[in-house]
């Protein structure tokens, strides 16, 4: 396995790492070190001496399948757009306005967010409690990685995560431990995380070197890329990056870099993994962040915020290959990666037009049958067009068009055909109270319930389709 040079603190994600973390990580660093320069992409070779007894081997054993104590992680928007900012995203690109302003109407999680999400269950400590792993934990390095969305994160939620250790390999001059994180929306799984940690220095004791449970690393196809993108990292980029969770201080402070054989802090694997990932997503699948449906990504060498990042790319069906560089030196810093993007016939299934489920719909369709009589006069008064963007659990669940420019006027489903000149977004729940009275739509606006774009004066006459016309 190809190890990264981050290590993973045994303390808690939610406070910056104590003295005592710092000193035991900066005790272990020198073998750390030299342990990494002997590791290649195919593993460290055995050396069933070193710690090869019987004892080992059971203790290691009898961590398989052994779970840690749940937790919730609860996030809003802010921790979403604090993650986007960190891999990368800017407003200098339209495109990505969606992931960094809350009030955009398709305003999303990156799908690596997932990752944030999963960390916490091993960043919180649970791993030094599991039995038979008595290991120095400041020696863990994060080797591998993999995420899979089963549907998009919501803007904003609280999941129930539950971690297992899912295998436990002989490396020789160390341990991969495989650790299964799942994320749960009430009893919905959400994404499945894979982490693949490698303790140093505690192999060789007669275990196994492979196992099923893997996600498996894929090399690249052998052929020229099919896209390449870079990005220049900020040199703020691991300051800013580990606001969304990981304090190691080896991503901020000079001297503990230096301790640990740097010439000063480098970017979290995971910074990388997500600029490249967000890469993939803009290049392949237009930002939907419905079409992404798994990653997997082995880290190979350390990146230096400032440095250029090189994510080229190949695409084989709905599978994309990757690798990631840093232009300035050639390094792959990610290896052996992959995106694999749903089918753009699929994601419909994913989009909740699911009319039955929205009781928007009913409304929409009333207002529609009820305008055909009137819709003529309704079009001179109003000369306008206005798109609806109803949401379901933090994601677009539906989009309406009230057409109230050409012709008689209509209602229907879907995006406007031409521009809209109002765009309102709210929720189902919030778009029924204000159908009911039930929810004044100044105060919805506000306090950022109902969220509108465009030439918003013209909402003013929609009090005119919704009562006077459509007689709701």
């Amino acid at each position: 396995i190809s190890a990264h040079y981050n290590l993973c603190l045994s303390g808690s994600s939610d406070s910056p790492t104590s003295a005592s973390q710092v000193a035991g990580i900066i005790e272990s660093t020198g073998s750390i070190i030299e342990v990494l320069s002997k590791i290649d992409s195919e593993g460290v070779s055995a050396n069933h001496t070193s710690h090869a007894t019987s004892t080992a081997t059971s203790g290691f054993a009898g961590a398989i399948g052994q779970k840690l104590p749940p937790f919730s992680y609860a996030y809003t928007e802010l921790e979403a757009i604090m993650y986007a900012l960190g891999v990368g995203a800017s407003i200098k690109d339209p495109k990505d306005l969606k992931f960094v302003y809350e009030g955009s109407s398709d305003f999303s999680c990156l799908p690596t967010f997932g990752v944030i999400i999963g960390q916490k269950s091993l960043m919180g400590g649970g791993l030094a409690e599991i039995p038979g792993l008595s290991i120095n934990f400041a020696k863990v390095l994060h080797g591998e990685q993999y995420l899979e969305l089963y549907k998009p994160l919501p803007r904003a939620g609280k999941l129930k995560c539950e971690a297992v250790v899912a295998d436990v390999l002989d490396k020789g001059s160390g341990v991969v431990i495989i650790m299964d994180v799942y994320s749960y929306s009430e009893k919905e799984l959400i994404c499945h995380n894979q982490f693949s940690l490698f303790l140093v220095g505690s192999g060789g004791f007669g275990g196994k070197r492979t196992s099923d449970k893997v996600k498996v690393a894929v090399a690249i196809p052998n052929r020229p890329p099919d896209a390449v993108l870079t990005d220049t990292t900020s040199l703020n980029q691991a300051a800013l990056y580990r606001l969304s969770g990981d304090w190691n201080p080896l991503h901020i402070d000079p001297n503990f870099a230096s301790l640990a054989g740097f010439d000063k802090p480098i970017l979290h694997g995971l910074c990388t993994f997500g600029f490249s990932a967000r890469r993939i997503l803009q290049q392949f699948a237009d930002n939907d962040v419905s079409r992404f449906k798994a990653i997997k990504a082995r880290f190979a060498k350390p990146v230096y915020p400032g440095q250029t990042l090189q994510t080229e790319m190949w695409k084989e069906g709905n599978r994309i290959h990757f690798q990631t560089k840093v232009q300035e030196t050639g390094d792959i810093v990610i290896s052996n990666a992959y995106v694999d993007l749903a089918p753009t016939s699929d994601t419909s299934a994913k989009i909740p037009s699911e009319g039955g489920k929205l009781q928007s719909t009913l409304v929409f369709e009333e207002i529609g049958r009820r305008l055909k009589d009137v819709g003529p006069e309704v079009v001179k008064k109003v000369n306008a067009v206005f798109e609806w963007h109803i949401t379901k659990g933090g994601n677009i669940g539906a989009k309406w068009t009230i057409d109230l420019k050409s012709g008689s006027g209509k209602v229907y489903q879907g995006p406007a055909k031409g521009a809209a000149d109002t765009t309102i977004i709210l929720s189902d729940e919030d778009f029924m109270e204000v159908v009911l009275g039930k929810l004044d739509p100044q105060k919805a606006f506000f306090s950022g319930r109902l969220k509108a774009r465009g030439n918003i004066m013209l909402s003013q006459k929609l009090q005119m389709i919704l009562k006077d016309y459509a007689k709701l």
